[in-house]
């Protein structure tokens, strides 16, 4: 279980959070790496995971990506192991996610782990999304320059970087330290050994994503079938112009679409989205009956949560409403309000236990809510 050192939630998100970089010192005492080199190689190999070594020889640099078959090839140099999505892999790794719980879920991308050899990194650049990098073994040589423009070039066809800044971070960090640097900041790290490096990323989706995303889930549904109509329509001069009251009615007709409840709908899917989730699907030909759960439930079998999962709920502010619609990894689950709490409190457990929660109220709503987890392969029982 990893948990943030004397670090006050509220005095970072007012003073530093999407405004000023920080370096936190000992966020994380006595900091345990959740994996290895060894074990980040072998992820490294999988063909369903991101990964790439970026690498410095003779001033020329190399990004390649995965899967590896052989490291000897590419390790030349200076270089860097890079994979992503590792939270999805490694329960470990997962529970590191846990300690930003400040930060809405939704928020949350994933946990990209590094390995580096002394004097590697990336180069110089920029992000467009918020990010903690912890330090796990050894230690690297962080520089952060201000917020502005700078000229961005490609020393590799898929690398992109930034010309020098004046760094206003100049920093070694040691293992269970942790820097923080809000989109927009140029940053460079450079290893001074051999070190492990763990990357909290958070998603912030723009106009295009949001926009595309929509139009998939309108283009998967039948809720968006009006026509465009006017029964008012008068001879013009001119066929060929568009009327403004007609632009205007184009708009509204697409702005109906945003403003409907089916919009929040989209939106619970769509930032419920995981990355990876390792058992997704996986029991699409053994599904089990609720009867098979009630068996289980019966002999107090506990049930365990696939790495990856994700859960988010829209806030309600109607008290007419009696159920709030949760979404796990896409799926939407009306959930009573009375039974949120409890809801949220076996989704963020990593085990669950009927015998703590069940009771004869509850029964058979946690009964229908588990078959459903279970079948779609995002829990599974002991």
């Amino acid at each position: 279980m990893y948990k943030l050192n004397k670090f006050d939630a509220e005095v970072f998100l007012q003073t530093y959070w999407q405004k000023r970089p920080v370096v936190i010192r000992q966020a994380f005492v006595d900091f345990q790496d959740p994996l290895d080199e060894h074990e980040l190689a072998g992820l490294a190999q999988e063909e369903s995971i991101d990964s790439r070594i970026v690498s410095r020889q003779d001033q020329s640099w190399q990004l390649t990506q995965g899967p590896f078959d052989d490291f000897t090839e590419h390790c030349q140099g200076q270089w860097s192991l890079l994979v992503q999505n590792v939270d999805g892999y490694s329960e470990d790794a997962e529970s590191l996610l846990n300690a930003f719980d400040f930060i809405p879920a939704w928020r949350t991308d994933d946990l990209m782990v590094s390995f580096s050899v002394a004097g590697a990194g990336v180069g110089p650049h920029l992000d467009q999304y918020d990010v903690f990098i912890i330090q796990g073994k050894g230690s690297r040589h962080w520089k952060v320059g201000e917020n502005k423009e700078y000229n961005e070039h490609t020393p590799h066809p898929k690398l992109k970087q930034v010309s020098s800044f004046e760094p206003i971070i100049d920093e070694v960090l040691h293992p269970g330290d942790m820097i923080y640097i809000p989109p927009g900041f140029p940053h460079d790290g450079v290893a001074k050994d051999e070190c492990l490096n763990y990357s909290v990323g958070f998603r912030a989706p723009n106009q295009q994503e949001l926009l595309s995303s929509f139009a998939d889930y309108a283009l998967d549904t039948t809720y968006f079938q009006q026509r465009y109509s006017d029964p008012d329509l008068v001879l013009r001069e001119k066929s060929s112009e568009i009327k403004q009251h007609e632009v205007t009615r184009l708009r509204e007709m697409l702005l109906k679409m945003i403003n409907s409840n089916h919009f929040e709908e989209f939106l619970g899917s769509y930032l419920s989205r995981s990355n990876h989730c390792e058992n997704e699907q996986q029991n699409g030909d053994m599904a089990f009956e609720e009867e098979e759960i009630i068996l289980m439930f019966g002999n107090n079998q506990s049930f365990y949560r696939a790495s990856g999962v994700k859960s988010v709920y829209i806030e309600n502010e109607s008290n007419a409403e009696t159920e709030v619609s949760v979404f796990v990894n896409e799926i939407a689950i009306s959930v009573p309000k009375k039974q949120l709490n409890a809801v949220l409190k076996l989704l963020n457990q990593s085990d669950w236990s009927p015998k703590l929660e069940i009771t004869n109220e509850n029964s058979i709503f946690f009964v229908q809510l588990m078959t459903t987890l279970v079948n779609a392969g995002l829990w599974y029982p002991e």
